[in-house]
């Protein structure tokens, strides 16, 4: 639970000690989280599972998110040793980013990493899950191009790798960047789709609308909303 993201608090432990006194050989665990952006709430539900030999595992988590108008996007993660979603990066993807993680690629038969988010265009499957578009290494993202591209200006060299990784999480990240011959301040969303980053001011306008590597850009929806700065750490 602490490597997913969840926490170590005194109730998380309490809860847990509870579904594990209890004669039920399913418990469920409900649980928030203060990473949403200002005017979201993220809440969880951890589902376990007791085997006959007597073993405890953690099988999904359930995640959802609320916004101001109270209207909700909720989403079933499965967990499992080889990768999961972190509680982060769920309320990343349901927050509308892409995360980059390990999927089966159907077209080449190999396991492999890709850029994942929802398509909230398609209708839920039965299990009530939203469907993947998953970008694949042959789709050409290429994370390091795409921030040299955006001129983003790092004051160490290690900066420019933390920040390459807390994009592919899918974090809205805090960046400097050059633009008019000037260093401003603001913030990045890496967008896989379209190979590029948004950039945006402290308030989240969008002040970019770069061309991708390849490809047009789509239009893309005006985001404003007071952002707190993400954590680059998983």
């Amino acid at each position: 639970m602490k490597y997913l993201g969840f926490g170590e608090s005194e109730q998380l432990h309490r809860d847990l000690e509870k579904g594990l006194q209890s004669t039920e050989q399913h418990f469920e665990i409900q649980t928030g989280s203060d990473k949403a952006l200002p005017g979201n709430k993220a809440d969880f539900t951890l589902k376990f599972n007791k085997t006959d030999s007597g073993g405890v595992f953690l099988n999904s988590f359930n995640a959802k998110l609320t916004n101001e108008k109270n209207e909700e996007r909720s989403h079933n993660f499965p967990v499992s040793r080889d990768n999961s979603f972190t509680a982060k990066e769920a309320i990343n993807l349901l927050e509308g980013r892409s995360v980059k993680i390990e999927f089966d690629n159907p077209k080449s038969g190999q396991r492999e990493n890709a850029f994942a988010q929802f398509d909230f265009n398609e209708p839920k499957t039965e299990k009530g899950n939203y469907m993947f578009q998953n970008f694949y290494k042959n789709y050409g993202v290429d994370t390091d191009k795409i921030v040299e591209k955006a001129n983003l200006v790092f004051d160490k060299p290690e900066w420019k790798d933390n920040a390459i990784k807390s994009l592919e999480k899918g974090n809205i990240v805090k960046v400097k960047f050059k633009q008019d011959d000037s260093i401003i301040e603001g913030r990045a969303v890496l967008d896989p789709q379209n190979r590029n980053l948004k950039l945006y001011d402290n308030e989240m306008n969008r002040l970019n609308s770069n061309k991708p590597l390849e490809g047009l850009e789509q239009d893309n929806k005006h985001e404003k909303n007071n952002v707190k700065e993400q954590s680059i750490k998983r």
